[in-house]
């Protein structure tokens, strides 16, 4: 099956920032069908994340690949990072409005299904889907790989988005203690939560990039075939 990609801008921060999107649909689908959101990791909306959003169209959904950042802006600079996620790791509000904005904007997106809406997200995209679904009652599920999972103090209602989050067992960004943390929370506001460990794996297993043992970022083509089916398999759970 192939897709066809369509740019796809959409407001935020009540109309003062553009993000610029691009949505894959399965080409020849008929009927609405469920709209995953693809969230990037830290640099942006780069050819890694489209490549992701057109390999899920090819699987019969309509992959939304947002932009977090707000005008296509991408990162390839490390020495930038902290610099570039700060603002919404410091800021969770700014965080889950932007996922907030894409997920308005994913209900306007012809041939999708407003009411069977997903997110799956990418190392700082994991910390964002999970924030989006403590924030929101309508998401159907969301997906973390290799996100980050300390939590938030934004809302402590219940979370009714099914959770599953993904996460290599010797990821030094995410301790023991802050996955210990992340189940609490999960069990405590009542979620239908998942949480898959992949042995001798660490942070950044689904990106070929990555290769820095030191920092700890490490690809890993097992753990990233087995993530990618573990999210195929949620995926007919909810929908």
């Amino acid at each position: 099956m192939s897709s066809i990609a369509t740019p796809y801008d959409y407001p935020a921060d009540d109309g003062a920032l553009t993000c610029k999107g691009v949505y894959y649909t399965p080409e020849g689908a008929s009927g609405p069908l469920p709209v995953v959101l693809v969230t990037h990791a830290w640099d942006g909306l780069v050819e890694e994340v489209h490549d992701k959003a057109a390999k899920l169209a090819d699987a019969g959904y309509i992959a939304f690949a947002i932009d977090i950042y707000g005008q296509g802006r991408t990162e390839s600079d490390m020495a930038k990072l902290m610099d570039t996620l700060g603002p919404f790791l410091g800021d969770r509000a700014l965080l889950t409005a932007r996922m907030l904005a894409a997920l308005e904007a994913a209900r306007r997106i012809p041939g999708g299904d407003p009411a069977r809406i997903a997110a799956i997200g990418y190392c700082f995209g994991g910390t964002a889907v999970l924030d989006l679904a403590r924030a929101s009652d309508e998401v159907a599920g969301v997906v973390s790989f290799h996100g980050g999972l300390e939590g938030n103090e934004l809302r402590s209602e219940p979370i009714t988005a099914s959770v599953l989050a993904l996460h290599g067992e010797d990821d030094p960004l995410v301790p023991p203690q802050q996955v210990a943390a992340f189940k609490a929370e999960m069990t405590r506001r009542g979620a239908d939560w998942q949480l898959v460990a992949y042995g001798d794996t660490m942070h950044g297993f689904t990106r070929p990039g990555a290769n820095n043992p030191d920092f700890g970022t490490v690809y890993s083509a097992k753990a990233d075939a087995r993530s990618w089916r573990a999210m195929l398999d949620f995926f007919d759970e909810i929908f």
